[in-house]
């Protein structure tokens, strides 16, 4: 029985109800992560994407900016944004994170892995989401200090990381680089984990119910605004956040519980934090489409995986994604 095979096997009462969930481990591809422009939806045939000589990344499968960048490890860093921020780095990212923080803002947990930047910020603090979402892809995390009981977490994860109380010359203010955080890490770091299962071979982002997309908006009460749109000459996923423009081949919404954090030390804060195991509602896309299933991650060592309403996994294209968790009470539109 094969992998799509036992994920369905294993939905089955899910789909009963409309929707489909999957788990597994980190199950990598030969030759790496992969995803492809289903191009309308009427049909799962795409547009050849130029052939390129450099491998292909495993947070991307689209190839990587350089020949070194295939073995590296990863890098994270989480960064705090308000309407006033104007955020670095982001579209050089793979992956990014985006958790509904506290007073308007985001906190973001952006991994870098198949291109550099020479900019990233500001740096924050470290908070349970980053560990919980990245401690399965292995970087090494540029982060500045946090709560007590958020170090603590860190500490016993396998993660390791630097800070600016650390010395060095990794961070420059509330900023850092690739480059810095690569030099900082520990020899022998592995590449990451893919997490995501992109498409191939002309693959649509899902088996059935596959539409047409061209905004997604996602609303929170006493959040900032996220509205995305498609940017079809591009063929990328436009927002803004904070002050910057940002893009991606992909976006997926995970819908789920958020609960608030007590912080005591070292000063009392109520914190909002979204609780990233468990399953719940997705809704992705990815070039002009857009699907809905469910997302289902148990634990910290296992990969999110993503179920098209039949239980089929879901294959976005190639290319750098964002990941919004949105809480069960948030309004998310595809139009």
């Amino acid at each position: 029985m094969n992998r799509r095979q036992m994920l369905r096997a294993t939905l089955a009462p899910a789909v009963v109800l409309g929707v489909g969930a999957g788990c597994s481990e980190p199950q990598p591809k030969p030759g790496g992560a992969n995803v492809v422009d289903p191009g309308d939806v009427t049909t799962s045939s795409a547009a050849p994407s130029p052939t390129s000589s450099l491998p292909a990344g495993p947070l991307t499968g689209a190839p990587v900016g350089t020949a070194a960048a295939a073995t590296r490890q990863a890098v994270a860093v989480p960064l705090r944004v308000s309407p006033a921020t104007t955020p670095a780095g982001l579209d050089a990212a793979d992956l990014v994170y985006a958790e509904f923080a506290e007073s308007d803002t985001l906190h973001l947990t952006a991994v870098f892995h198949s291109r550099d930047a020479a900019k990233i910020g500001p740096v924050t603090e470290i908070r349970p989401v980053d560990i919980r979402s990245v401690s399965v892809l292995r970087p090494f995390v540029g982060y500045d200090g946090g709560p007590t009981g958020f170090l603590s977490q860190f500490e016993n994860s396998d993660l390791d990381g630097v800070t600016p109380d650390d010395g060095g010359k990794v961070f420059s203010g509330d900023y850092t680089s690739t480059a810095a955080l690569l030099k900082a890490a520990p020899k022998g770091g592995q590449p990451p984990t893919p997490a995501l299962d992109h498409a191939t071979n002309g693959d649509a982002l899902a088996a059935r119910d596959l539409a047409p997309a061209a905004e997604l908006s996602v609303t929170v009460s006493g959040g900032p605004p996220m509205t995305w749109r498609y940017d079809k000459q591009k063929s990328l996923w436009v927002t803004k956040v904070g002050k910057t423009t940002v893009t991606a081949v992909s976006v997926i919404v995970l819908t789920m519980e958020y609960r608030t954090l007590e912080v005591r030390k070292p000063s009392y804060r109520s914190l909002p934090s979204a609780n990233v195991f468990g399953e719940g509602a997705v809704v992705a896309v990815s070039g002009p489409n857009s699907a809905k299933g469910r997302w289902r991650k148990p634990g910290l060592g296992m990969v999110c995986t993503l179920a098209d309403i039949g239980g089929d996994l879901l294959h976005p294209q190639p290319g750098n994604a964002w990941v919004v968790y949105a809480p069960t009470t948030a309004k998310v539109t595809v139009k």
